[in-house]
This record gives C-alpha cells, sequence and structure tokens, in this order.
C-alpha cells in the first residue's frame, strides 16, 4: 500500500512523457514544460564563398516576454565552417558552452527572434540590445576586438559589425591563420581587409569592388550587383538532437 502512495506521489510530480517515434512532443516537470523548438542556419560570404551554417534550440515554452532567445536560454548551437570549396574546418559543438575566455564565459553572443523567426545580425557583435534591430552576434571563438593584435587568439569566428557606427556586415575570421588551404599549402589568403570573408548586407559586391585596396582576391560572385548574404534561418527537421535537447531541457526545469 505505501508502495502504491510512493508511486502516486512520484506521477503527480512530473506529468506524463508523450512519446512518437521517439520524439519527444511535449512534457511537464516541477510545473516548467518542455517543448523543444529547433532551427537550422545558413550563410556564405560575399567575395570569397567561405560558408557557416549550424543548428541551435531552446525550449518552445519558455520564451522571454520580448520573444527574443539569447544564449543563455538555448539548449544547444552547433556552428560549422567551410572554405569555399565546402570543405569542413571546424565545427563548434554547444557553442553556448564553449569555447570559453580567460575569465570562463563562452564567447558566444545571439539573438533570435522568435516573432519574425530571424537571427538578429544588424547590430555590433556584442550589443545586447532590447530592441529588435541592432542587436548583434560571435560565434566560434575569439573577441574580434582584439582582431588587430597580434598572436593574441586562436580559432574561428563568425560575427556581425565591429561598431555601431559602420555599415552592418558579417565576417569569418581565422584569427592565427592557422588552416591550411589544402589545393595550395598555405593559409587561406584574406579576401576582404584583414578577413578570411565578409558580407555586406546593404552595399552590393561592386561597392566593396570598388573600396581601394579593401578586396584580397578575385571576387566569387557572378552578380556584382547583388547584396551580401544574410544569415538565413530555417525550422529544423526532426531528428536525434532532439531527445537530447529534451532531457537537458527536464534537467535545467528541475533545479527550479
Amino acid at each position: 500500500m505505501k508502495f502504491i502512495k510512493s508511486a502516486k506521489a512520484v506521477i503527480s510530480s512530473f506529468a506524463f512523457l508523450s512519446l512518437i517515434g521517439g520524439y519527444v512532443i511535449t512534457a511537464h516537470a516541477h510545473h516548467r514544460s518542455c517543448s523543444v523548438e529547433a532551427y537550422n542556419f545558413f550563410w556564405s560570404g560575399q567575395i570569397a564563398g567561405f560558408m557557416v551554417n549550424g543548428r541551435f534550440s531552446f525550449n518552445g515554452n519558455a520564451i522571454p516576454e520580448n520573444g527574443i532567445i539569447r544564449e543563455g536560454d538555448l539548449l544547444s548551437l552547433d556552428v560549422s565552417f567551410y572554405d569555399p570549396k565546402g570543405r569542413l574546418l571546424r565545427t563548434y559543438k554547444d557553442n553556448q558552452r564553449k569555447p570559453v575566455d580567460s575569465s570562463g564565459n563562452p564567447y558566444l553572443n545571439f539573438a533570435f527572434d522568435t516573432i519574425t523567426r530571424t537571427l538578429l545580425q544588424d547590430g555590433t557583435w556584442k550589443v545586447d540590445d532590447d530592441g529588435r534591430y541592432r542587436n548583434g552576434f560571435m560565434m566560434g571563438e575569439g573577441n574580434p576586438d582584439l582582431r588587430n593584435v597580434p598572436n593574441s587568439q586562436t580559432g574561428l569566428a563568425f560575427w556581425s559589425r565591429p561598431a555601431d557606427d559602420k555599415v552592418p556586415h558579417l565576417h569569418v575570421d581565422d584569427w592565427a591563420d592557422q588552416l591550411i588551404d589544402p589545393d595550395t599549402g598555405l593559409p587561406y589568403p584574406t579576401a576582404f581587409s584583414s578577413h578570411e570573408d565578409v558580407a555586406f548586407i546593404y552595399e552590393t559586391t561592386q561597392q566593396l569592388l570598388d573600396k581601394p585596396g579593401k578586396v584580397k582576391i578575385d571576387p566569387v560572385a557572378t552578380d556584382v550587383g547583388a547584396f551580401g548574404e544574410k544569415v538565413r534561418v530555417m525550422k529544423a527537421d526532426r531528428s536525434y538532437k532532439d531527445r537530447r535537447d529534451y532531457i537537458r531541457c527536464l534537467r535545467a526545469n528541475t533545479r527550479y
């Protein structure tokens, strides 16, 4: 009899978990619900053709009142970098947790608008604005403020404009020029200024070509009248990662 009462107490503490085909649809723990929402994102550079893609997820039942998911709200974020020929350079798994800086804080800065389903990217990489237009982002690793300090950092970074007074644009950087192009045996050359690649959201490729000394290689863009590409976001198909993220959500909720 005591066993039955104990079992009922456990069931009353956690709502029934609904599983279909191995994927969690919804669940409840300590009166807080978990429903994983996952999105894929894609980008390619305007000059050299470097590419970035990835996936992020969050609890759809715990969206902040302003509708913006920040790095602290994420269940996961994986980001991968590719060279212009589609060869994988590096993947940062769980970038919301690692790598970290000297103070132990993740480098990631992130803002996803759940209302418009867009990654906020017009702003400066470290700006955490309450609005929906000045937010920027930083993925991978490193501090863009140190980009002109030789030998100060390593790794790859995908980040938005360097300052609020600059035209919105995105960059890919190999901070220490460690990645080697297998075709040449040399580090990948910078394509624009000091960056491996860029995309100016409100300037065409021709406008970049007209900037003296900025473009370092022959651009890959076939349409020089085209604007740089924004990060595109779309709903992710269900995958085994949904179950992992759901478990993470449950664990986080049981701490409340």
